[in-house]
């Protein structure tokens, strides 16, 4: 006998909506992670981070035909049956599995084959229907067939009731559990449907006489139901609104603004199961049935989609969070010798210098979470007579010596609260030192703000602010947001600026800290201070997305972003007709002077000690990537270009992939700087989320091949052992690697300006058919030399100017003939056109 055998059981595709809750289906058949009950990694509180009423062997699918029983699965003998006592009860031999997120098809063959459409509604654009707490099995084969699902029930003595053609699971629980007025259901849409508890297995030979079971209700440990057909359905629907926080709050599900119960929901997907699924699929296949590039790319940028249905929160209020990484609390190899899937043990939510990366793929599918989650930072900004502003006014210090001063002349000021509030506003009044306008970390335990340390923080929050509100056209968002962005640009130029570029002072690094505390780690009790006392600041307010890697003084990936973001403010300002402009093209030449060393830039110099680091940063050139999506540019083409070469040429390495920073000279595993400190693995790692960014940037710049191969470095590391829907960094599912879905955008060269209700069309390759994603609709594009057409099949798109690679022989929407005049190399149409769905704009050449 010889097996040939693969390990593709790492990750599958969760099946929810966004906000709800997950279950994993994989490559074996079977359902993994069940965290629909607010339960194990998807929960905050402690106590249930572990916890798991369901796993994959809590659940299956059978089949009977023609008298023979198949249990769909590629896994043992379970759930009854073995080789001995009941032989026939087999799992298939063998299992085919197409993981295409939204979707998951399987093929189980045996000596019949069964198929089986699985997946949860998602439309872009229409969030109420990507949020249900349902997921769809679609059950098919060329035979009439018996088709069978058993569930544990996950209430411990818990009720199992059937009713006509829908199966309910509840039990009483602790007002405290997770699971608290819940409930679970399973629907059957078939023939002769059936349903039932059971205390054990033992009701298989009645299965395989009948091909059914005598349905009844009562207290059981599964519940089963049945039915029978070519095409049978089964919809599992699900009701947990008992989502409670560490400090107690309840901020629940969005779906139960639209329903009560579990049986709710089932009626709901049944009466609209033909949107939802022929939405959903031609989501699916605009996505994935590509033509013009391999379609290995479109299966790698769609892969990531799986990041939204996993780790996402959607309270009933609207609170929308993505984790920045999922701790895998049902993962084994957590507690095993060799865990590579860590990651936040505490919440981590809408961590903004990683969504900086990200923000794009959320933007296009479902504009107004992204929209949330600005506003729900805009909110939490440091405001004058906050704790917060006191803590890090005190942090710099300048400030901290006037502060010594005046309570060594009034020590009552630290303890009388309106004083001290008073002392820190004239305090910063006098230096400039004023942190007010800092932007947040991310949402920790209770909703709360961890930190404001990060000095990229700023400049991302106004390049997200910036990119959301012209994309989607929104003025009134954009005003909303108008002086908290302001602000954030002003606080930053008050406090951590030379010349204008943004400046890095000690600790400006994780491993820095970690380094000069392990120097002093004989210190009574292990002071864990010494880093701070030793640094400028007594708070690291200078580190950035790459937390373990010290970068000093003016660097090149938060100089580039700086100069982006004040471009982009002065745009916003000139929309809004507001008088405020900053001075970049200064700040250009100095980054020039500073960092420029004719090949790429270096990764930063500190002018005050004159020390310098020459690596290459694969992205250094993140801001001007986002002044491509607006639409602008800061940087001539050939630095810009030369810049791309040197990334490919160091950081690009064979079997390994792009690694955040590489040295000319070749050296690994260590700084080339006088800084003495050893390096982390941050520098020599390649990050996806990183990695699609710069691929995206690569191809909008028509470096088509360097980007390919960038790619498919991401390809050939992640689809072994089945990681390609999973990918890495601090946890699993990490969010950065969203940026995926700017490779769409990339090929296409697409930009859109909601304001001018510009579209720019400049594609990379010169062939082309793959999904539109905008803001405001979604359809398939095509390009080819002859013609550029655009199909709507959701949402609407609003145009009135083109700017396209050439001039178009003849326009046409709805094949109607549309006049334009061309002014400064746009193409103005003589009226708006607004495309709805089904409607086809036909560019000529």
């Amino acid at each position: 006998m010889k097996y040939t055998y693969s390990y593709v059981l790492d990750s599958g595709i969760p099946l929810g909506g966004i906000g709800t809750g997950s279950v994993e289906i994989r490559a074996d058949g079977r359902l993994y992670e069940w965290t629909i009950f607010n339960n194990g990694g998807y929960a905050e509180r402690q106590e249930i981070r572990y916890t798991y009423y369901l796993d994959e062997t809590s659940s299956f699918f059978a089949a009977r035909q023609k008298g023979k029983v198949r249990i769909l699965q590629a896994f043992d003998y379970y759930y009854g049956g073995n080789p001995y006592t009941l032989p026939w009860l087999k799992p298939v031999r063998q299992t085919e599995f197409i993981g295409e997120p939204p979707i998951a098809y399987l093929k189980f063959l045996d000596d019949f084959t069964i198929s089986m459409k699985a997946f949860s509604p998602f439309i872009p654009l229409d969030l109420k229907n990507s949020s249900l707490p349902a997921v769809i099995f679609k059950m098919t084969s060329e035979d009439v067939t018996e088709f069978l699902m058993g569930i544990k029930n996950p209430f411990n003595n818990g009720k199992v009731d059937f009713k006509e053609n829908t199966l309910v699971l509840t039990g009483e629980t602790d007002p405290k559990d997770p699971r608290y007025n819940g409930n679970l259901c399973i629907r059957v849409l078939g023939d002769d449907v059936f349903g039932r508890y059971a205390e054990r297995f033992d009701f298989w030979n009645e299965f395989r006489g009948k091909g059914k079971l005598e349905s009844k209700s009562g207290n059981g440990n599964y519940g089963i139901i049945g039915g029978r057909g070519n095409k049978v359905t089964f919809i599992l629907t699900w009701y947990f609104p008992n989502h409670v926080l560490t400090n107690g709050e309840r901020i629940g599900h969005f779906y139960e603004n639209f329903f009560r119960n579990c049986e709710e929901v089932a009626d709901y997907v049944e009466f609209n199961m033909d949107y939802l699924e022929h939405k959903t699929t031609l989501f699916h296949d605009l996505l994935y049935n590509v033509k013009g590039i391999e379609s290995w790319i479109a299966d790698l940028v769609g892969s990531q989609l799986t990041t939204l249905i996993k780790t996402t929160w959607l309270g009933k209020d609207g609170f929308f969070g993505i984790w920045e990484g999922y701790f895998n609390t049902a993962e084994s190899r957590k507690n095993d010798s060799f865990p590579y899937t860590g990651g936040p043990v505490h919440t981590a939510l809408n961590t903004i210098d990683v969504l900086t990366y990200s923000i794009y793929a959320i933007l296009v599918l479902f504009p107004e979470l992204a929209k949330r989650i600005i506003l729900q930072f805009k909110d939490k900004i440091i405001r004058e007579g906050t704790p917060e502003h006191i803590i890090y006014s005190l942090a710099f210090e300048e400030n901290r010596v006037k502060f010594l001063e005046k309570i060594s002349k009034d020590p009552s000021i630290p303890t009388n609260y309106n004083k001290l509030v008073l002392t820190i506003r004239e305090i910063v009044k006098e230096t400039g030192k004023d942190p007010r306008g800092r932007v947040p970390h991310f949402f920790t335990d209770s909703l709360r703000v961890d930190e404001y340390h990060r000095i990229d923080l700023n400049p991302e929050f106004v390049l997200m602010w910036y990119l959301i509100s012209k994309m989607t056209g929104d003025k009134e968002f954009l005003k909303s947001v108008y002086e908290e962005a302001k602000e954030a640009i002003e606080s930053t130029m008050r406090t951590q600026t030379f010349n204008g570029l943004i400046y890095h002072t000690l600790p400006a690094g994780l491993e820095w800290i970690k380094y000069v505390n392990s120097l002093f780690s004989n210190l009574p009790r292990g002071d864990t201070n010494s880093s701070f006392l030793l640094g400028i600041n007594l708070i690291p307010l200078s580190i950035q997305t790459y937390d373990d890697w010290s970068m000093l003084g003016i660097t090149s990936f938060t100089s580039i972003l700086w100069i982006a973001s004040l471009q982009a403010f002065n745009e916003a300002s000139k929309i809004l007709n507001i008088r405020e402009k900053y001075d970049y093209e200064t700040l250009v030449k100095r980054l020039l002077e500073y960092l420029w060393n004719g090949e790429y830039f270096d990764l930063w110099y500190d002018p005050l000690s004159g020390f310098r680091d020459r690596a290459c940063n694969a992205s250094q050139l993140l801001g001007h990537w986002y002044a491509t999506l607006l639409g602008f540019k800061f940087l001539e083409d050939e630095i810009i270009k030369s810049s791309l070469r040197a990334i490919i040429k160091y950081n690009l390495k064979e079997d390994e992939g792009l690694i955040n920073g590489a040295y000319p000279s070749g050296i690994r595993g260590r700084y080339d700087n006088p800084l003495n400190i050893p390096a982390t693995i941050q520098m020599d790692s390649p990050w996806s989320g990183v990695e699609f960014y710069f691929a995206s940037h690569l191809i909008y710049e028509k470096m088509v091949k360097e980007g390919e191969e960038v790619l498919k470095g991401i390809y050939d590391r992640y689809k072994v052992a089945g990681n390609f829907w999973n990918h890495l960094e601090w946890g699993s599912h990490y969010s950065r690697p969203l940026s995926s879905i700017t490779i769409i955008a990339a090929y296409e060269g697409i930009r859109y300006d909601g304001f001018t209700k510009t579209l720019t069309i400049d594609p990379a390759v010169g062939e082309l058919e793959w999904i539109l994603l905008l803001p405001t609709c979604w359809g398939r594009i095509k390009v080819n030399e002859n013609i550029i057409s655009i199909k709507i099949y959701h949402g609407k798109l609003d145009i009135i100017r083109l700017i396209l690679p050439k001039i178009p022989r003849e326009i046409r929407i709805n094949n109607m003939k549309i006049d334009y005049e061309v002014k400064k190399n746009e193409i103005v149409l003589n009226r708006e056109i607004l495309l709805g769905e089904n409607e086809i704009m036909e560019l000529s050449f």
